[in-house]
């Protein structure tokens, strides 16, 4: 008995009938899979890497054997035109390096470039529903509105609660380093002086949460000195779900019910009834305050209504009538938290995995920061943090080499046409397109930022005279760690205030070196690829009191 006859009792349809419907089926999913993707779309014309002769791969076999984006950079600087392609399975895919396609496409196009069905349908099925999943007028309005969190006022807040944190660290750090002095796996001399080794990637993991806590909900996590519990573990679990494998490139990979997606599904929704019960607390503290207040908030300092957070923004405004739902502070609390907390975690660690390498960039930035010190009696505010030049210049130069999210996939609603430089027509590209923006290659680009584009310069910042980055809206886009225009990120002044604090307060206190591993691997480092790029497996970094 044929598997056609047993479709067909069961359906009761004829082996005719049947034998036509799978040979449709058969031909359309041939056609949408091999035959127009590779050789009927007129986008399989442009210049790219051949794919691999294994039907259905398309270039994913080359997309593993490197570092992630490595084989992206390569093929980059092997096709030097604005766009090319490349098949992400069978699924032809753009790539663009040039700054005028940018430019357009996160600019003047904006609209017509958002993010994938599947992309949208993640963010939402993880983080609820927010500015990470919105659209159109509905996105434009919210992050109108959840903008006032991000003012001046707000901002400069902040500045001594996120030194608060960065003490804790310094005092997790003395700790440890007192207690393993005489273990020889962990101290070792160089040049006289005795430095222990420390990974700092996990310490900037609860550094950044700590700091992100703060901000979003006024008080942190308590990750520094006690990283264990329910929400930490439930956060942990969703952050390492989105990291990239082989099988997370597989369509629909995020609904298969493997053990790493049971705990991640398990997670958001443990975590998400966590959030709940904090946003309900913080509500009825507020309500119990209109109720002693004779219906009105307390104007002192001290009264829950004052305190300078966005969860309390948020509720404060739902009380007066103006601001959102319960739920949608929800999703809102959660994404904030998850949005800026593991890029700037990952920040900080190439940050101080470069000042390791660069020790006179280290150097010169410690003297600047210790005259700062001395003028503020040790705490700056976010407007003298905001005015150091060299500061300011170490921050963007490490976001420029390691920005944290590295590749952002737009598709196209309508039909449009991508406008190219060097004098190339315009290139028609249809509804539906794949276009990927790769900062880490843009940010890279030997072509715009000249024969040092891999060296840690930051001096390239501050020299006079010459315009950095080279391509500046309008005229183009090629620096852009924190995306650019509707879409950018909207907390990107609060992410580089973290982290102009932390690495002020850690620099001032501490010296960071390479191990006498870096030294020999020449200061060659791996990477992974989840929410951000991270190194692999952390930052082990000699460190020791500073001079």
């Amino acid at each position: 008995m044929t598997l056609l006859t047993i479709v067909g009792m069961v359906t009761h349809q004829s082996t005719t009938s049947l034998t036509l419907t799978f040979a449709a089926l058969f031909t359309y999913g041939f056609y949408k899979t091999w035959l127009h993707p590779y050789h009927l779309d007129p986008l399989a014309r442009i210049q790219g890497p051949s794919p691999s002769k294994i039907p259905f791969i398309g270039n994913m076999l080359d997309l593993t054997k490197k570092k992630p984006m490595m084989t992206l950079y390569d093929w980059a600087m092997e096709y030097p035109g604005s766009i090319y392609r490349y098949y992400w399975f069978s699924r032809l895919t753009l790539m663009t390096s040039d700054p005028i396609t940018v430019g357009y496409v996160l600019g003047k196009a904006n609209d017509n470039w958002l993010k994938s069905k599947e992309t949208e349908e993640q963010f939402d099925q993880n983080l609820g529903h927010s500015l990470l999943s919105m659209k159109g007028h509905e996105h434009t309005a919210h992050r109108k509105y959840l903008a006032t969190g991000f003012k001046h006022t707000y901002l400069k807040s902040m500045s001594k609660a996120f030194q608060r944190v960065a003490e804790d660290l310094i005092e997790v750090w003395e700790s440890r380093m007192l207690s393993i002095e005489s273990n020889k796996d962990t101290r070792w001399e160089r040049d006289g002086k005795w430095y222990t080794t420390i990974d700092l990637e996990p310490s900037f993991y609860c550094l950044t949460l700590d700091s992100i806590g703060e901000f979003v909900l006024g008080r942190g996590f308590e990750a520094i000195k006690n990283p264990i519990g329910p929400d930490f573990d439930n956060y942990r679990i969703i952050v390492e779900s989105f990291k990239v494998t082989v099988l997370t490139m597989l369509p629909f990979s995020k609904w298969i019910p493997t053990t790493t997606n049971r705990l991640a599904w398990n997670a958001v929704r443990d975590f998400k009834a966590s959030m709940k019960n904090i946003v309900q607390g913080r509500k009825q503290e507020l309500l119990k305050e209109i109720q002693d207040n004779n219906g009105g908030f307390l104007e002192s300092e001290e009264a829950s209504s004052q305190k300078r957070d966005m969860l309390t923004m948020l509720l404060v405004d739902q009380l007066t009538g103006v601001g959102c739902s319960d739920k949608q502070i929800q999703d809102d609390v959660f994404t904030s938290i998850f949005a800026g907390h593991e890029t700037t975690s990952a920040a900080l660690s190439w940050t101080f995995f470069q000042l390791a390498c660069y020790p006179e960039v280290q150097t010169r930035l410690r003297e600047e920061i210790r005259q700062l010190y001395n003028d503020t009696d040790g705490t700056p505010s976010y407007d003298e943090l905001n005015s150091q030049p060299y500061l300011n210049a170490v921050i963007r130069e490490s976001l420029r080499i390691w920005s944290p999210v590295p590749l952002n996939l737009r598709v196209s609603v309508e039909d449009d046409y991508l406008p190219r430089n060097n004098g190339l027509e315009p290139l028609f590209v249809p509804a539906g397109t794949n276009l990927q923006i790769p900062m880490f290659i843009l940010q890279r680009d030997p072509k715009i930022w000249g024969p040092d584009s891999l060296e840690f310069n930051p001096d390239r910042w501050i020299t006079e005279g010459v315009p950095c980055p080279p391509y500046m809206p309008p005229d183009g886009l090629c620096y852009f760690p924190f995306y650019h225009g509707k879409r950018g990120c909207i907390g990107n002044k609060i992410a580089t205030l973290e982290m102009k604090t932390h690495v002020a307060k850690l620099l001032n206190k501490y010296e960071f070196v390479q191990t006498p591993e870096m030294v020999q691997r020449q200061g060659d480092i791996d990477w992974r690829w989840s929410i951000s790029l991270k190194p692999s497996p952390g930052v082990r970094l000699g460190v020791r009191l500073a001079d």
